[in-house]
């Protein structure tokens, strides 16, 4: 018996308990599955996918829906964990009879939840797991962020436009994240000609850097790679400034939430990252969704995947409504492999291992911690 189909049964056992007292969703109503991380140490992430799938839903059922049936999306939360993603796709599938899903988050609850969704056949869209292996040899699974390595090696290139000839990097060892972005960047500085002069890598966990920081300092590079998340990072940038270590940094797309985590605003200006959106983008929608998004939750979308998740929820539902009436899984995954749609994030459009041909924003920030938009890397 495969792993999902008797985690399936135990679920449908433990749900079978609980069936008088579910809330049954009238037929006129679509309903889609959101997965993500929507507590814990990682819930930032979580969060801004769930706040831009919403208000994307909210606005097309103001609009009249999906072929005039409201859209429900039903969130479950993984807290991180590939075993509670799993369980969350199950309870979906089985129980709540989902049409798709949206999420998950964080690339190895993905990459649980993907093997599963292929197993099913079900469309499902990430907006944020970002590592290759996620859509590989499964034809129903999509996401609407750029990938590791396509991030890295925009990083790179954004390195020998400036004319940098020498960098160092340092990575977390543990992490799959830091040491996917970390081999991508270091094979494209050797691809454009740029020396890596030092390498330094650190534990899952560690908060103390200065002896790596110490001994990239020691070799001079006009800037450091932080493939890192963005409490890790203001730790590093912190601890730089305390030796004086005088450079440049370089990051992806996990740097996007450092400001909540570093107390000198100022050292943020040495920091310049690759992120999936920008509030500054020119584009009438993406100026829309920032006004629309402020209006609704009082803020800004500060974590890119508020964009990546409204435009999931973009090219899902435009598929569901190409689909047909019956919304058949096999409809709605040739929909969405022939998606060609305006998001806020840009065009989208899907290549052959269906990860969206798109361009990384490149974003600084200014003293005070404002981030400011840098240029649009093209592909």
């Amino acid at each position: 018996m495969k792993k999902r189909a008797w985690v399936s049964l135990v679920l449908a056992l433990i749900l079978g308990l609980s069936t008088l007292s579910t809330i049954v969703m009238a037929e006129d109503t679509v309903k889609i599955g959101g997965i993500g991380v929507l507590s814990g140490p990682y819930a930032v992430y979580g969060l801004a996918v769930q706040k831009g799938v919403n208000l994307y839903i909210e606005e097309l059922n103001a609009a009249g829906g999906i072929n005039g049936k409201k859209v429900e999306v039903l969130w479950e939360d993984t807290r991180g964990e590939a075993n509670d993603g799993v369980l969350a796709f199950n309870k979906l599938v089985q129980n709540d009879k989902v049409v798709g899903i949206i999420g998950p988050v964080l690339t190895g609850v993905t990459r649980a939840v993907a093997e599963y969704a292929a197993d099913e056949n079900i469309p499902m869209i990430t907006p944020s797991a970002t590592a290759y292996d996620i859509t590989t040899d499964r034809a129903n699974v999509f996401r609407t962020c750029f990938l590791d390595p396509f991030q890295a090696v925009q990083m790179a290139r954004y390195a020998k436009d400036e004319g940098l000839t020498k960098v160092g990097v340092i990575y977390d060892n543990g992490t799959e994240y830091s040491k996917g972005l970390y081999e991508a960047f270091v094979q494209e500085c050797a691809a454009v000609g740029i020396e890596v002069v030092a390498t330094e890598s650190a534990a899952y966990g560690d908060v103390d850097f200065k002896s790596q920081l110490t001994n990239l300092k020691n070799t001079a590079p006009e800037a450091v790679f932080l493939p890192y998340y963005g409490a890790e990072a203001a730790l590093m940038l912190t601890q730089a400034n305390d030796i004086g270590f005088e450079t440049r940094f370089l990051g992806a797309d996990g740097i996007a939430d450092v400001v909540d985590s570093i107390g000198n605003k100022q050292l943020l200006t040495k920091m310049t990252y690759s992120d999936h959106f920008s509030t500054q983008a020119d584009s009438q929608m993406a100026k829309d969704f920032v006004a629309a998004f402020q209006a609704k939750y009082d803020e800004e979308p500060s974590v890119s995947f508020s964009a990546t998740g409204y435009d999931a929820a973009v090219v899902l539902c435009d598929a569901l409504a190409k689909a047909g009436p019956e919304m058949k899984f096999e409809d709605t995954i040739a929909a969405i492999k022939a998606t060609d749609v305006e998001g806020v994030s840009g065009k989208i459009t899907f290549d052959d291992h269906n990860d969206p041909i798109k361009s990384a924003f490149i974003m600084t920030f200014d003293e005070n911690g404002n981030k400011l938009f840098v240029k649009m890397q093209n592909p």
